[in-house]
């Protein structure tokens, strides 16, 4: 099944096999440590795409404009929506929202418990599944948005693109100078992993795609019966992330340069309300001097990715956008020292140019 971990799990040690070109007996880098990834980095060029720049003068990218699966790292354009929206007086906050009606969007499974876990922390009590077991119990509309963020909600962020739209979703990104990003249903990604027969032809347009997964998406929300049909697949559904590579790596893409763009906009004071949410993750992993850490990151089966900025009193602020592929299980698990050693490339000019010596 496949899952996401929560942002602050851990670093685990160790590393699976990995082997740098032209040397076939060298060990793989142990990317438990800064260094492990400035390793990792150097010798998987062509799998890594980064653009930073600090706030003081120091700007590099590679692979910029490469297009690469973005994992949950798409959901800050959810958020950005969400945030124009209230500023602008089109959703209220404080609305009482019905946790049926966002359970509604949530596949029971693949999401890594994260929907699970958002009830958990707002107190609704829940199925293992993350199924509400009073559909009419409310909660603030507010929660959601911090739901999507905190435990990378995909139910959040589906109740979200529903109730905003697609338009306002590329109007908000478009704000930050990221045009026509990939918001599909991450649902309907989910069912048509759970039931095939409803997912197209591999090979087929990206257009195609979006279109069945939304339509599935739609009907398990509507229709009772095809939920239940739905939870019935779950055990004969792909469970490791081999079998899931050829339905992953279908999934929405992106490049470096428009979630930087798009990070860059929020630290510099585009959707006050969304940096106020992004802000919260890392809140105690604020570098010295630094005001706030704003992140945003993802993961799926090879993938990982993160759009992280620091702001600094007096208005600096730094971004940085990573798309990493080929990574294994156990280098997901250690994205705790690859964040601090973005946070240091974004602070110390000494670590900054040790990240841009491994890119190149």
């Amino acid at each position: 099944m496949l899952t996401r971990r929560h942002l602050l799990a851990g670093a685990a040690a160790g590393s699976a096999a990995l082997l740098l070109p032209g040397i076939a007996s060298a060990a793989p880098p142990d990317t438990s440590t800064q260094q492990g990834w400035l390793d990792w980095i150097a010798a998987r060029r062509r799998d890594v795409s980064i653009v930073i720049d600090d706030g003081a003068g120091r700007r590099a990218a590679h692979n910029a404009g490469t297009r690469r699966l973005l994992a949950s790292s798409i959901k800050v354009v959810h958020l950005s929506a969400y945030a124009a929206a209230v500023s602008e007086g089109r959703l209220d906050p404080d609305e009482q929202i019905r946790v049926g009606d966002w359970d509604a969007h949530h596949p029971f499974v693949s999401d890594g418990r994260a929907h699970f876990h958002a009830l958990n922390w707002l107190g609704v009590p829940c199925d293992d599944y993350g199924i509400a077991k009073d559909p009419g119990q409310r909660v603030p509309l507010a929660r959601l948005p911090e739901a999507m963020i905190f435990f990378s909600d995909n139910a959040a962020t589906d109740y979200l693109r529903t109730r905003l739209g697609d338009p306002a979703l590329r109007l908000a990104a478009a704000r930050g100078g990221w045009a026509r990003p990939d918001t599909r249903s991450l649902g309907g990604e989910v069912l048509m992993l759970m039931l095939p027969e409803y997912a197209p032809p591999p090979g087929s347009p990206v257009a195609v795609r979006r279109a069945m997964g939304d339509a599935v998406a739609r009907r398990f929300v509507r229709d009772p019966g095809f939920r239940a049909e739905a939870f019935a697949r779950i055990p004969g559904m792909p469970s490791t992330p081999e079998a899931q590579w050829p339905w992953v790596k279908g999934h929405g893409a992106g490049t470096a340069a428009e979630l930087f763009s798009l990070h860059r906009g929020i630290a510099r004071g585009l959707y006050p309300q969304a940096r106020e949410i992004l802000a919260k993750p890392l809140a105690d992993r604020v570098p010295p001097g630094a005001s706030e850490v704003l992140i945003k990151d993802g993961a799926l089966p090879r993938t990982l990715t993160m759009g992280l900025s620091v702001r600094w009193p007096g208005g600096r602020s730094g971004t940085a956008a990573v798309l990493l592929d080929g990574v294994t299980d156990q280098d997901t698990l250690n994205e705790l020292p690859l964040i601090d050693l973005v946070l240091a490339a974004l602070s110390d000019p000494a670590r900054f140019s040790a990240l841009e010596r491994a890119l190149h």
